[in-house]
């Protein structure tokens, strides 16, 4: 007979989706995850001239290049890649999924050449998908009150799924995986009253930077206690003391980012606020008339928990309109489209959008049982002698409403123009037209180094560069 499985219930789940992600992952989760990777490189080049940005580059030994470690390098494009809140998402967490593992992986090319001369780019995706499935599954576990007690899930649960790619990615034996994951919570960090500052990107340089050093210590023999992931753990400290029903992952789930997929944003700004963007245009184009007449008044009803990130009824800057519902609306309304240029504090400023600002109304429903990533919004305009309403049912960028290449490329483009580095579509195209096979350190190596030149060249008041 058997003996009895003493490990806790998310390491006997966790496990087999570390050791077998290397047969396991379908073509079409690869091609997703290339997405992916595409899309937060693109927000990391938008966001490499940010001030926060350059606050990480420079806490890095004044920011010399030579004198950076990987989980400096971590810190730096981990912050870049969430400084416009322009990366990926996924409600079954209520996070970012990307950018802490994609980050943190980038960071840690340089011992990856040295320790794996084959290394493919299947083998990057790979880790990646088991870092997402990490985090994400961990985030389903602890459900929706670890983000209402005020914790940053993406930072949070990120550093633990990024410590997972990168322990996947440099074939660390199952048992130095697992004390990378038990050190990794133990530096789990990230709250949401940071939001609206330039603290909430740091916390995923923070979650990235705390990977790598925890998988690095794991390498080099740091022991840790796998109760991490028992009853008295992470999951019973992240979750206020409260009790958590049983783990519903098992071997052999589909991967989350195949089913129910992740949503890229069209918007640069707080996942809360796309449908709401979505339901004001699309009136807006019913309404034409309207957009240049009297002031309007905009009705907006959320299922419970949805206004959660959104702290600011009237913001003071552009971080803060990042977070404004009542800000997003309005600049819908009267520009048209919601864009990075939206969010310059000269634009959050301006007379007519604070005007209108003050005719927003945003109220939630108290009915349980609606699901975040699903639950419609409902937007309802007024004028003089009109009102139109919309149910936004779909979620714009999801699976339901996939951004299409073309639109990624642009995306691409517009961040590239935005932050670090010259628009040309043939570093993105390489990326997601590579194979599986191709050698993952001629493809990613020259992206690793252009984004870090560009966060440099900002830091010094130059142009932007070539990737």
């Amino acid at each position: 007979m058997n003996a009895p499985d003493s490990r806790p219930a998310f390491l006997a789940a966790w496990d087999p989706c570390y050791q077998h992600a290397g047969s396991a992952v379908s073509d079409e989760a690869l091609r997703q995850a290339a997405r992916s990777w595409l899309d937060t490189l693109a927000v990391s080049a938008g966001g490499a001239t940010e001030r926060c940005t350059q606050a990480a580059l420079q806490s890095c030994a004044g920011g010399r290049d030579d004198a950076l470690s990987p989980a400096d390098v971590a810190l730096v494009l981990g912050t870049a890649s969430h400084a416009l809140d322009y990366d990926d998402v996924s409600m079954l967490a209520t996070c970012h999924p990307s950018a802490p593992p994609i980050a943190a992986l980038l960071a840690l090319l340089p011992v990856l050449r040295q320790q794996r001369a084959d290394l493919r780019w299947g083998d990057i995706l790979r880790a990646y998908i088991v870092g997402t499935e990490t985090t994400l599954r961990l985030g389903q576990w602890l459900g929706f009150p670890h983000y209402a007690l005020g914790f940053h899930a993406t930072s949070t649960l990120g550093t633990v799924g990024a410590a997972a790619a990168c322990a996947h990615a440099l074939r660390l034996p199952l048992a130095q995986a697992h004390a990378a994951l038990s050190i990794a919570a133990s530096s789990a960090c990230g709250l949401r009253a940071n939001f609206g500052t330039d603290l909430k990107p740091l916390h995923v340089g923070f979650a990235a930077a705390g990977a790598v050093r925890a998988v690095m210590l794991a390498r080099a023999g740091a022991a840790a206690s796998d109760d991490v992931w028992g009853d008295k753990g992470f999951v019973l400290a992240f979750n206020g003391g409260q009790p958590v029903a049983p783990l519903a992952w098992t071997a052999g789930d589909a991967w989350a980012i195949e089913s129910p997929g992740f949503e890229h944003k069209r918007f640069p700004s707080c996942y809360m606020t796309h449908r709401l963007i979505a339901g004001v245009t699309r009136i807006r184009e019913r309404q034409p008339d309207a957009v240049r007449g009297q002031p309007v008044t905009i009705e907006i009803d959320f299922p419970k928990n949805g206004l959660a990130p959104l702290k600011y009824p009237i913001p003071g800057n552009g971080l803060e309109g990042k977070f404004s519902g009542a800000y997003c609306a309005s600049a819908a309304w009267l520009d048209g489209s919601v864009t990075l240029s939206s969010f310059d504090d000269a634009a959050v400023m301006g007379d007519a959008v604070r005007a209108q600002m003050h005719r927003v109304t945003l109220s939630e429903r108290t009915r349980e049982g609606e699901a975040l990533d699903s639950a419609p919004i409902r937007v309802t305009i007024s004028g003089a002698g009109w009102r139109d309403e919309q149910l936004v049912d779909w979620a714009p960028g999801s699976a339901s409403d996939p951004m299409t290449r073309d639109q990624l490329l642009g995306k691409w483009r517009d961040c590239a123009r935005h932050g670090a580095m010259a628009r040309d579509d043939a570093p993105a195209v390489r990326l997601l037209d590579a194979s599986a096979h191709t050698a993952a350190e001629p493809l990613l190596a020259p992206l690793r180094e252009s984004l870090l030149a560009g966060i440099r060249l900002a830091s010094l008041g130059g142009h932007k560069i070539a990737a």
